[in-house]
């Protein structure tokens, strides 16, 4: 082999090592942001839909996945959310909006919530130390959306997130803001809507504190890490329908902070706005990959209400189960 040939193949030879790397780069990205309980769909229709709804979300609901969708449904409207996670951990939420003529748009508040209680070990209570500490999770939003045209919703949330970590037992806690913001635009044929979202922007996320050794009473501060910001582009429309059915379907790409880019896909059959049939994909998503659910609407005089579930598939993490209850008016 001459010695020209053996440099090339030794230049291949070390490219392909970086090269790889870069394809990877998402996985270099996993654990790297903190506050991740703010990835957690709590909605049930977002759920079911595997999360593909920056460009077709509307009401209360739209305050957790694109701000801009405050306005579209022109009414007031009040969701509650309940969830388990795995090992029966409880987590919710509950979200108010309602129209607000100054700014032809609506403003809407919600909050969501996560707590988890286990008892204490140590190296030396392996069995437990007889106290138990708890991992809270809290988020209050603050949101509203414009008509910039009778084409184009624009929408900004700002939340105050605050995370305990075992404060019972000297653990440390945080308090940060953080925003949001969207857009949707509606094309103007067969409802097809391009939805744009930014969601969790802001400073870093450094617990209060530091860590004291009862070693030998050294104290070491806690590290900041990035919220997980997630900017989303959607396209979402009615493909196909009929005088009493439609169908509507989703595709979401997704560039998070601390993971590989996602790609999700969700469809939702709706029989005569009474009955909605819901399902959706994840194709990044290591676990929960499989979403599915059911939705109900029953109008009473001026008020409208609707009952939503969704099942995500859980495989070693258990299935998961999301019920949300809500009421247009």
């Amino acid at each position: 082999m001459s010695g020209r040939r053996r440099t090339a193949l030794l230049l291949l030879a070390l490219a392909a090592g970086p090269a790889a790397a870069q394809t990877d780069l998402g996985g270099q990205r996993i654990g790297t942001s903190s506050g991740t309980f703010l990835k957690v769909p709590v909605d049930a229709r977002t759920a079911a839909l595997a999360g593909a709804t920056s460009g077709h979300v509307r009401g209360p609901e739209a305050l957790f996945s694109n701000p801009a969708g405050l306005g579209i449904e022109n009414a007031r409207g009040v969701r509650f959310s309940a969830m388990e996670m795995p090992t029966g951990i409880p987590a919710g939420g509950i979200a108010v909006s309602f129209p607000f003529e100054p700014i032809r748009g609506a403003i809407g508040v919600g909050m969501t919530g996560l707590c988890a209680t286990m008892d204490e070990t140590d190296e030396y209570h392996p069995l437990g130390t007889g106290r138990e500490f708890s991992y809270t999770a809290l988020s209050v939003v603050l949101g509203l959306s414009r008509a910039l045209t009778d084409k184009l919703n624009f929408g900004v949330a700002t939340k105050v997130f605050r995370e305990g970590m075992g404060t019972e037992v000297g653990g440390p806690n945080l308090t940060t803001w953080l925003f949001d913001a969207g857009a949707i635009y509606f094309v103007g044929y067969r409802d097809v809507r391009i939805g744009l979202a930014l969601s969790n922007f802001g400073p870093d996320l450094t617990p209060s504190g530091a860590y004291t050794s009862r070693r030998n009473g050294t104290s070491i501060d806690y590290e900041s890490f990035s919220p997980p910001t997630f900017f989303r582009f959607s396209f979402a429309g009615d493909p196909i329908s009929g005088e009493s059915w439609k169908l509507v379907t989703a595709i979401e790409i997704g560039h998070p902070a601390d993971n590989r880019e996602a790609l999700r896909l969700g469809a939702e059959l709706d029989l005569g706005r009474r009955l909605f049939l819901r399902s959706g994909y994840d194709f990044s998503a290591d676990e929960l990959k499989m979403n599915a659910g059911v939705g109900v609407r029953a109008r009473f005089g001026e008020q409208v209400f609707n009952v939503d579930y969704a099942y995500a598939a859980g495989d070693y993490f258990g299935d998961i189960h999301r019920w949300t209850v809500g009421c247009l008016w």
